[in-house]
């Protein structure tokens, strides 16, 4: 049983057994099998939960007024009991959360035309996900940033024809377009939002991971007085997952 659950339990049944001025709620029982029914509960709620002291359930268990002939009694010591256990279970240190690293989306129909582009770009996708983890949250914005760089690239690498006729492809001084693994991130998402490779909106949002991600330069992060927390990451996290997928389903 995990502490949660046994906290709302435990709670539950003192409510049962005690009134608003803290006394037992005897009325309530008719008898002692009544109030025994409750003991019972409570034993198997310090039985089976983790973080308690290991002589708290032999304590309960040789309690004996438990044994008297009393509601009253019988119903003060199991409420002394729930408190004690409250008491424990809430000074105990919370479980930890399970991080969990999700694997990357099938990226083959992307990175055809870029020998080994496939793995690095797996390898900083799952390496994102455990900078924010341990709380990394700058490298973290930068691989992610990475990823989306390079997977634009990718598509754009598979039709360059369209990339170069776009409306927002780059052009140099003399209205040329340079080549396409020279474009900056900001042209490769215009150029992907302007053919369709990319939803207008993701397109706002990929902006705002490219300005991010630009702290690798650290003059960057000082000027924009960057302090990236984990929601930020969880933010961009999903404008990455859903530009991916936008990009593969534009294949």
């Amino acid at each position: 049983m995990d502490r949660t659950t046994a906290l709302s339990l435990l709670a539950a049944i003192l409510k049962d057994i005690t009134l608003s001025d803290g006394k037992a709620a005897t009325d309530a029982f008719p008898g002692l099998r009544e109030v025994d029914a409750k003991v019972r509960e409570v034993r198997h709620v310090i039985e089976g939960v983790e973080g308690l002291p290991p002589n708290m359930l032999a304590q309960f268990d040789n309690d004996a007024n438990f044994e008297t002939m009393s509601r009253r009694v019988r119903l003060e010591a199991l409420a002394t009991h729930i408190k004690s256990a409250q008491r424990f279970l809430n000074a105990a240190p919370a479980a930890p959360v399970k991080r969990q690293i999700v694997a990357p989306p099938d990226l083959t129909k992307l990175t055809t035309t870029v020998p080994l582009l496939k793995e690095s770009v797996e390898r900083r996708w799952r390496e994102a996900q455990k900078c924010v983890h341990i709380g990394c949250y700058t490298s973290g914005i930068i691989m992610m940033g990475s990823v989306l760089e390079a997977l634009l690239l990718a598509r754009a690498m598979l039709h360059p024809s369209l990339a170069y006729q776009s409306a927002k492809a780059p052009k140099d001084k003399a209205g040329k377009s340079p080549a396409i693994q020279d474009w900056t991130l900001n042209a490769l998402v215009d150029v992907a939002v302007d053919v369709g490779w990319l939803k207008s909106d993701r397109g706002k949002f990929s902006h705002a991971l490219r300005e991010s991600r630009n702290v690798v330069h650290p003059w960057v992060e000082v000027s924009m007085k960057a302090n990236f927390d984990e929601a930020t990451c969880r933010t961009s996290w999903e404008v990455l997952r859903a530009s991916v997928d936008d990009l593969i389903g534009s294949v």
